[in-house]
């Protein structure tokens, strides 16, 4: 059994390279859905809930903030943590790294973002992937899908960018752009989707197996 973590930069296209793995090897998408289901099996949640937070909608609270109350809007189910503010983002990520160990343990899955870089990195049985594009690609790609501005795409995946950098390091003291958390990096720039989605497939029994 095996785990890819796949980091990916928003607009990079490594959502697809995710959907693209996952049905080439058989193995589940961690999306909401399922992490759920793996939730509520364990009891950690209950039947019905949704805790998630994805790295690019964390919130970068700044140093005012930081002491202050914030909204909870990266908490897609609200219902689960009804205390607001910054503790509540904390809670929520804590939720999530529960998950994603579970996920870990239950192998054969394909987990994209949520910090897997950093909270699996010395698992064994775990591949490292991240996917990267140049700006002006990932722009595009906003501008495409969700039919607004250059402006407001070239805005949304600043934001993004930094959202995961903060997240990387505020809850796993990593660097997002350090190199050696990551055992393959793809720039979609330069390789289509579908050769980066087997080169993926065919490292995948290369890696240390889990114990």
């Amino acid at each position: 059994m095996a785990v890819i973590s796949l980091s990916r930069q928003v607009g990079s296209g490594g959502h697809e390279i995710g959907g693209l793995v996952s049905k080439r090897l058989g193995y589940q998408l961690l999306d909401r859905r399922l992490m759920s289901k793996l939730g509520s099996d364990a009891g950690i949640i209950q039947v019905g809930q949704l805790v998630d937070l994805s790295a690019e909608r964390h919130h970068v609270a700044g140093t005012f903030e930081r002491g202050a109350s914030m909204s909870t809007y990266n908490v897609l189910d609200i219902r689960a943590y009804e205390a607001s503010g910054l503790g509540a983002e904390d809670r929520s990520a804590e939720m999530v790294n529960k998950i994603l160990l579970l996920a870990y343990e239950k192998g054969n899955i394909v987990v994209e973002g949520r910090g897997g870089q950093g909270l699996l990195r010395d698992k064994p049985g775990v591949l490292q992937v991240r996917v990267v594009a140049p700006i002006q690609q990932r722009v595009e790609y906003l501008m495409k899908r969700d039919g607004i501005s250059a402006d407001l795409a070239r805005q949304k995946v600043k934001e993004a960018d930094a959202a995961q950098a903060d997240y990387i390091k505020r809850y796993f003291d990593a660097d997002i752009y350090d190199a050696a958390l990551y055992d393959l990096i793809f720039n979609t720039a330069k390789l289509p989707l579908e050769a980066i989605a087997n080169a993926i497939c065919e490292a995948v029994p290369l890696i240390t197996p889990a114990k």
